[in-house]
């Protein structure tokens, strides 16, 4: 019994200091951190992915878990839900928002596609790395967890501050892509989107977004 003791309090000491914890970069190492991060993504024409998008409600206990594709070219975004339900949201250069379901597309107009076009916007600047640039809508801190770098954005705008009190962007070792995106919204949800099998400027066809 006293064996076990030991091993499980070696253990638990062995996991509690090998566990990455966020530090803050100096303002030195943000500054080079973003310039290094901005020169990478700037030579990001394209990119594919899939995507695993997990909501935590303060409402709900369980979370809701969706997984898809999306695909980015120019000033098109295309997020295609495959599940639990087949549809896909698309935010055209000209600034039109789509949504196709059931084999049919329809513009999404009025308040419902601001809103995500709004939200789109944020993906797009986050996933391309132009949320980091100096006039964007967020101030930014840069933190290093292991061997990658995160960006902590919070809001300058009012109504972004409406919306969201904070936004994370976990970058790969590269430090060329985003991994992840965590989105704290100001009712107190969580929206953390997981990317995986990212592709960098591989041609996407136009039809993609038609």
């Amino acid at each position: 019994m006293r064996k076990l003791t030991i091993i499980l309090i070696l253990l638990a000491l062995w996991f509690g200091g090998s566990a990455q914890t966020m530090k803050k970069a100096t303002p030195e190492q943000s500054k080079k951190m973003v310039e290094t991060v901005g020169k990478a993504t700037a030579a990001v024409k394209t990119i594919q992915c899939d995507f695993t998008q997990v909501r935590q409600s303060t409402m709900l206990k369980e979370k809701q878990t969706s997984k898809g594709q999306m695909y980015f070219a120019g000033k098109n975004l295309k997020w295609a839900y495959t599940t639990p339900n087949k549809y896909a949201l698309i935010v055209k250069g000209d600034g039109q928002v789509l949504i196709q379901q059931d084999g049919k597309t329809k513009k999404a107009d009025g308040q419902s596609g601001q809103l995500f076009k709004g939200i789109a916007q944020i993906v797009m600047n986050s996933v391309t790395g132009a949320a980091l640039s100096e006039n964007s809508d967020f101030s930014v801190e840069m933190y290093t967890l292991g061997d990658t770098w995160v960006a902590k954005l919070t809001p300058k705008q009012p109504k972004l501050k409406k919306m969201f009190t904070s936004i994370y962007l976990h970058f790969n070792d590269k430090h060329n892509a985003v991994t992840k995106v965590e989105m704290k919204e100001a009712n107190g949800d969580t929206t953390t989107i997981t990317f995986a099998n990212t592709k960098l400027n591989e041609k996407i066809a136009e039809s993609v977004f038609n």
